[in-house]
């Protein structure tokens, strides 16, 4: 019996468009009726987070910022944040890549020199709270991770290569996005904070359902039995997850929930 799902939001739940599959506000309450807990796993700031469930907050928890930060009804229930040597590190080896901007991303924050980035990120796509300064190494107090937005021709991949053997073991390098990569702290995983929540609740990996699409979901499927990979998620990703969902353009989320659950949108047969 599936007592705990958890979802990733960008090429999860949400489609390309980043809007999100609407179809997931109906189930929540039934979910919640049924005993089966609701989380939202991202590499997003939990502001963002909070206003895609505004009205449903009280139904879910949210593991924020790759599993720096963890929210149950307005309240932490877990930070763990960078300190100054790990960002000014991680900023130091941005500016030597090429067609890249560097992002400080705190607790309900994020901070850029890029009038472009603060644009993009405060947008109704992204809709993030996010503040435009002069100097991002003096943005040190509650930070979560440090992340690197690619541009032009330059790809996730290579900037991966170049920066990974630069970073100190206690530190980690992903790619979290088509044009994202989040360096954080080793052992501060989206697949950390909910192993910590399974112990929290009493769930077990075979009584956990997981959907991921990125690098940064994999450590998720390792614990719950459900491990499903987007469609649209890359061969190395899927290799990682025991299933494989559809794509998150046609809410293959939803629709493996409804099917796995038993439980129905109402409308659809």
């Amino acid at each position: 019996m599936i007592k705990l799902i958890v979802s990733d939001m960008d090429g999860t739940l949400l489609n390309d468009e980043k809007q999100i599959d609407k179809r997931i506000y109906d189930l929540l309450p039934k979910m919640r009726e049924e005993g089966i807990r609701f989380v939202v796993a991202s590499g997003r700031q939990y502001p963002s987070l909070a206003r895609d469930f505004q009205e449903h907050l009280p139904e879910i928890t949210v593991i924020a910022e790759n599993g720096a930060l963890v929210m149950q009804d307005g309240k932490e229930l877990y930070f763990k944040g960078m300190n100054e040597k790990q960002i000014a590190h991680s900023l130091d080896i941005i500016e030597t890549l090429p067609e890249t901007e560097g992002l400080v991303c705190a607790k309900y924050c994020c901070y850029t020199t890029s009038q472009e980035v603060h644009d993009l990120l405060a947008s109704p796509k992204f809709h993030y709270d996010c503040e435009l300064v002069d100097d991002l190494y003096k943005m040190t107090e509650g930070v979560t991770k440090v992340s690197l937005m690619v541009y032009g021709s330059n790809t996730t991949q290579s900037c991966y290569d170049a920066m990974h053997p630069q970073l100190p073991e206690e530190m980690t390098l992903v790619i979290s996005g088509d044009a994202c990569l989040d360096t954080g702290i080793q052992g501060v995983t989206k697949g950390s904070a909910l192993a910590a929540l399974q112990e929290m609740w009493g769930i077990s990996p075979e009584e956990t359902l997981v959907f991921g699409d990125q690098f940064n979901d994999v450590e998720m499927f390792d614990q719950a039995y459900y491990s499903y990979a987007m469609e649209n998620a890359m061969d190395g990703v899927k290799e990682r997850a025991r299933f494989v969902a559809g794509n998150n353009n046609n809410g293959a989320v939803v629709d493996t929930i409804c099917r796995l659950t038993g439980l129905t949108i109402e409308g659809e047969l």
